[in-house]
Formats: C-alpha cells, sequence, structure tokens
C-alpha cells in the first residue's frame, strides 16, 4: 500500500514538472492526416483522410469502421477565433474521424490565424468571398454536384447567411451546432443586450448610426482577450475544473484530456476587427438574424430562401448560445425539412465534450446518411 501511494505520488510530481516544461506532451490536437486542396491569403481548406484501421477510438470504446462510403463530401466549417482544429482534437474525441469512420468524405475549412493586419477582413469576405470558393473547391475536388455542411456556433451563422445570399448554392443540407439567431435571447448577457439595443435601434433607425465609419481597429480582438472573454462565462467552472485536475494529476490520460481541451480557450485567434463591428451593429443592437433578414457587402440575405434540409443542435446547459437563441431558426428558413435537437453539455461541450460522440455527432451522422447518396 505505501508503495503504491509512493509510486502515485512520484507520477504526479513528475506530470506536475512535465506540464510545465513540456505541455506540448500532453496536447493532443490536429493529428488526423489532412492535405490542403486550396487556399486564398491566411484562409484555406483541407480534406481528411482515415488511416486503414477496422475502428477507430471514441472515448473509453472502440467504433467500427464503416466498409459503406457516402457519395456526398461534407465541408465542415468552425467558428471565428478559434483553431480548426477543433474538429479534431485528441483521437479518441475527435469528430473529423468520427465522421469518416462512419463513412464521409470529409473537409475543412481553415480560417487561418488572422493579426491585428486583417482587422479588415469582414463577413463579405467570409460569406461572399471565401465560402463560396470553399464550397466549389470540395464540390469539384469529390467530383460531385453538390455537398453537405457543418457549421459551429458562428461557423453555422456563416453558412447560413451563405446559403440564404445564394440561391444557387450546390448544396443538399446544413447542420448547425450551437448557432445563436436571436443574439437578445441569450441567457442574462442576451436580455441585456435586448434591453440596452431599444434605444440604439431608435437611434439607428431615426437617425441612421452606423459603427461603420469606427475604424476596424477599435473593435478588433485580441486572441489573448478572446480567451479571458470565454473563461470569465464560468469562472466557477474553470476553477472546479482545475480543483479536479489537481486530484487527478498522476492519471496521465487525465491531464492529457485536461491539456487538450483547454488549449481550445488557452489557444485562440484573433477576432477581425470590421466582423466584430459589422455583429455588434447588425446582430446584436439591431438583431436583423432573428428577424431573418441581413445585407451582407453587396448582397442581400433572406433566410426565408433557404431551402436545404436544416439539423439544428444546441446544448441544454450552454451559457453562451441558449437553446431560444438558437430554436428561432426554425421559425426562419424556408426549408421543408428541418430538425432541431437539444444535446447535452455547454457550448464546448455540446460540440466535443464526453457526451457528444453519441449524441452530436451520431445524430448527425445518421441525419446525414439519407442526404449523402447522390
Amino acid at each position: 500500500m505505501a508503495k503504491s501511494r509512493l509510486k502515485n505520488s512520484l507520477r504526479a510530481v513528475g506530470h506536475i514538472v512535465e506540464r510545465r516544461r513540456h505541455p506540448q506532451r500532453f496536447i493532443q490536437v490536429d493529428k488526423c492526416p489532412w492535405d490542403e486542396v486550396y487556399r486564398d491569403g491566411i484562409m484555406a481548406v483541407r480534406h481528411y483522410t482515415l488511416p486503414p484501421m477496422a475502428e477507430i477510438p471514441i472515448n473509453d470504446g472502440f467504433l467500427p469502421v464503416s466498409p459503406i462510403k457516402h457519395r456526398v463530401p461534407l465541408l465542415l466549417v468552425p467558428a471565428l477565433g478559434i483553431h480548426c482544429w477543433t474538429y479534431d482534437l485528441m483521437p479518441n474525441r475527435s469528430m473529423v474521424r468520427y465522421l469518416m469512420a462512419r463513412g464521409y468524405e470529409v473537409y475543412l475549412v481553415d480560417w487561418g490565424r488572422p493579426s491585428h493586419a486583417d482587422r479588415s477582413l469582414n463577413l463579405d469576405t467570409y460569406v461572399n468571398r471565401w465560402l463560396p470558393s470553399a464550397v466549389e473547391t470540395v464540390r469539384k475536388h469529390a467530383q460531385t454536384e453538390t455537398i453537405n455542411m457543418m457549421g459551429y456556433c458562428m461557423g453555422g451563422l456563416l453558412c447560413l447567411m451563405y446559403l440564404g445570399g445564394h440561391n444557387d448554392a450546390p448544396v443538399r443540407s446544413l447542420i448547425t451546432i450551437a448557432s445563436p439567431v436571436n443574439f437578445h435571447k441569450s441567457g442574462f448577457f442576451g436580455k441585456a443586450l435586448g434591453v440596452a439595443a431599444i434605444p440604439a435601434m431608435h437611434l439607428h433607425d431615426r437617425f441612421k448610426i452606423r459603427l461603420e465609419p469606427l475604424s476596424d481597429k477599435l473593435f478588433h480582438i485580441p486572441a489573448s482577450l478572446l480567451a479571458l472573454g470565454f473563461k470569465m462565462t464560468n469562472p466557477p467552472g474553470v476553477v472546479q475544473a482545475y480543483m479536479d485536475l489537481i486530484r487527478n494529476i498522476g492519471d496521465r490520460e487525465y491531464v492529457t484530456e485536461y491539456m487538450t481541451m483547454g488549449q481550445w480557450f488557452n489557444d485562440m485567434v484573433d477576432y477581425p476587427g470590421a466582423v466584430v463591428r459589422e455583429v455588434i451593429e447588425k446582430m446584436i443592437l439591431a438583431n436583423s438574424l432573428a428577424k431573418g433578414k441581413i445585407r451582407i457587402g453587396g448582397r442581400s440575405v433572406d433566410f426565408s430562401s433557404i431551402q436545404q434540409d436544416l439539423l439544428a443542435l444546441a446544448g441544454i446547459t450552454d451559457n453562451i448560445v441558449s437553446l431560444r437563441a438558437a430554436r428561432d431558426i426554425m421559425q426562419l428558413v424556408g426549408s421543408k425539412d428541418k430538425r432541431f435537437e437539444e444535446v447535452p453539455g455547454g457550448h464546448a461541450g455540446a460540440f466535443s465534450g464526453s457526451k457528444a460522440p453519441s449524441h452530436t455527432w451520431r445524430i448527425s451522422a445518421d441525419w446525414l446518411a439519407a442526404r449523402s447518396s447522390v
């Protein structure tokens, strides 16, 4: 018994030292093989491949690799402000790997690492330039007439704006995860925004006040500030997670999972100032998305013109994007086939937490199957 305790103590000390000196040994992200098939500035499109194997690890179990390959490819669209590898965390928590094991041809948009020099990147760039190019790249590379799309958080909103402004988009269906269509319904902060927006909207409509004349650099959010902001949405959770780490510091798998998931919020990327300015003016103050119409660049976006099949998912305990904020998309799109699902987890957990494979991922893969044949 004493020897066992000594051994565990030595292991714990070893992990503490190694975690400080060589943190990269615990951080397991972006491990699935991929090739770059398109690039435009900092934006790129990846095509993933699954090495030959009979099964893949999922949490503490395994998933057989399907011999059936779906014909219609899937394009994954990440949120802004985070790395695209959030779709490919550690091998047993990789959505990319899971989807490929389920027989899907997987592509991923990489928004790159915007710096202060990229502060003028705006929604027009993402919605009317980069997403159309990514969709066309995937369609040609996979040699298909149509593709399917999946977007997380802001990535889902970008997909909705793209489809609502490009009626000829070669897209069969869309999945959104934790995408807030109604910004005034996202919990306490959403209600506060709704109240604060009333006088702002009167000024906006009466005097045509715009944030556009203001410099993009005033709105540019550096990665460090963005990371702090996300952590402050749940301070008790941050403290509790660290206390759990201390208790389990001798368990290498636990430390690896903690460090990997922590990398998501510790290593974020800048949020371009021009996009932030548009989000504040059009989505937070005017709450345009909740009305189903918005103007991006020189193009009008109308959610009622979206005819693609839609699956929208949201986390039950998400304190950033509430169920109500995400569910409103059901009233706005013109899709005849549309479905809303509540899944376990918060903003990150619903997307890639321990319960995501058996809920969000499984529901998405099952739903896509009927929409992935030629």
